[in-house]
């Protein structure tokens, strides 16, 4: 098609299609009309029943072909919507705008914006499995969930009855190579505070941060990677000493994003700017030493602010305090896994501070619930340390690892008899449905998931790996004829 970007892949055909086809249907988390229609009309043109449940979610009934069409039913799970952030510069309407999106070196990406190749390859490879005509696959129930980046709400709210299949395959993995088969759970906390204004101080400069790596709360926490919030944090330090007084602050886009940008505005007396550029300029040379290679592009503003009312100066001090001992990052690993892996984290994902009014989100993740209570605590502490009333914003259970899950020997020996190497058995500390479905569904569905590889996810750098991908395909239809 003349629409393809230059170099755009051509085989699996049909998965490439469909991919390209989604990135052109916008499709934010909560406004997932328009996919939801476009997933439909694949179905009804294949003449297939369909089920759309009170939380939104779709699924298509197919009948089973080729040697095992009577088999067990399986289900393939995806989710439609994808996480919308881009670049402070860039004008895409995410409500509106088709993605622009380019090929390069073997991979796909958008220009500055997210990809929405999480979800959207593994949505691509379940609607390729419609088109396809010489398949081999048990009865399938093609389940597209709703809403999964903001709090997995989709899979909170599905309908269960609709479902019979009592085998699940989730396409959400983002590193080839590996099939998952435990995921974090995870939980938001909301913080608000009204503080009182000082009309007669108002805000003179502004301090931007920006272009960090930031990355994905779950996959990407254990990096290291830097939190602009954070780092802001540190220069409210410096600019304690010089008695500045707050009237702004704003970090952050969604819960399960490292926050990449945060600018801050404040009144600082005049005669002490020089002052304050000076040590400003200091604590740059000092994040060149620790920041990783990742975050040492960043850009760091000193600008002129609007005049705003500032915070009295012991609510800045306090707010300031609060920034400072915020938890932030990998807090506990499992040391039993094959590769350190994360057991509790914590994300913090959100501050707005406008008028006065503070509003804060921070996002849990975890492996065993009594683990991330020391993090709870911590954060409870806080606010009443500092005035904040504190509310959880929704909970969603872990997907507890079993190897003795008989699905992970099927995958292996497939994978080993089709790229002759052996798959990867793992646990993620990310959010994937399969916690909720198992929840859902009954404690005997069998689960798995994997998908090819991502770069990126969550943010504009976001990228798809093409020969992965085609692998992945080849994965899906062999597993999918051996069950």
């Amino acid at each position: 098609m003349s629409t393809y970007p230059a170099n755009y892949p051509e085989t699996p055909k049909y998965l490439w299609q469909q991919f390209y086809q989604l990135t052109q249907i916008p499709r934010p988390s909560g406004k997932e009309e328009k996919v939801r229609q476009y997933i439909l009309s694949i179905a009804e043109k294949n003449r297939l029943k369909t089920q759309v449940d009170t939380a939104g979610n779709v699924i298509i009934y197919v009948p089973g072909k080729g040697v095992n069409k009577k088999s067990d039913t399986v289900i393939i799970q995806n989710h439609m919507d994808m996480v919308t952030d881009k670049t402070a510069a860039h004008s895409h309407d995410f409500d509106s705008d088709p993605l622009q999106i380019s090929v390069s070196d073997g991979w796909i990406s958008a220009c500055n914006t997210t990809l929405g190749a999480d979800n959207g390859i593994g949505c691509a490879a379940a609607l390729a499995l419609l088109e396809e005509q010489n398949l081999d696959h048990p009865p399938l129930e093609l389940l597209f969930t709703v809403d999964e980046e903001t709090g997995l709400n989709g899979a909170l709210g599905l309908e269960a009855h609709f479902l019979c299949g009592k085998k699940l395959i989730n396409l959400d993995t983002e590193e080839w190579g590996s099939a998952y088969i435990g995921c974090a759970g995870g939980m938001e906390y909301n913080l608000n505070r009204n503080y009182e204004l000082d009309s007669t101080v108002l805000s003179n400069c502004t301090v931007k941060i920006g272009s960090l790596k930031g990355g994905h709360s779950g996959i990407d926490i254990h990096r290291g990677r830097a939190n602009a919030a954070k780092l802001l944090g540190q220069v409210l330090q410096i600019a304690q000493q010089f008695r500045i007084r707050i009237s702004g602050f704003h970090a952050g886009k969604a819960h399960n994003i490292i926050p990449r940008d945060a600018e801050v505005s404040f009144y600082l007396p005049t005669t002490l700017k020089a002052d304050f550029e000076a040590a400003l300029n200091a604590q740059q040379s000092q994040w060149q030493d620790f920041l990783n290679t990742e975050d040492q592009n960043y850009s760091l503003e000193l600008i002129s602010a609007e005049p705003s009312p500032c915070l009295t100066q012991s609510d800045s001090d306090a707010f300031i305090n609060m920034l400072s001992l915020f938890p932030h990052g990998a807090k506990n690993y499992y040391w039993q896994a094959s590769e350190p892996l994360v057991s509790t984290s914590n994300n913090l994902a959100v501050i707005r501070l406008h008028e006065g009014k503070l509003f804060m989100q921070t996002s849990l993740r975890f492996f065993d619930r009594n683990e991330v209570r020391e993090l709870e605590q911590t954060i409870s502490a806080l606010g009443k340390t500092f005035g904040l009333s504190v509310d959880t914003g929704g909970e969603y259970p872990s997907w507890k690892p079993d190897m003795n899950n008989p699905l992970i020997h099927k995958l292996k020996t497939v994978y080993q008899q089709k790229f002759n190497e052996t798959l990867q058995i793992k646990a993620i500390h990310a959010g994937l449905e399969c916690g909720i479905l198992t929840d859902k569904i009954g404690a005997d569905l069998l689960a798995i998931s994997f998908g090819p590889t991502i770069k990126g996810a969550h943010s504009p750098s976001e990228s798809l790996d093409i020969e992965s991908t085609r692998k992945f395909w080849q994965l899906l239809i062999n597993f999918l004829k051996a069950l």
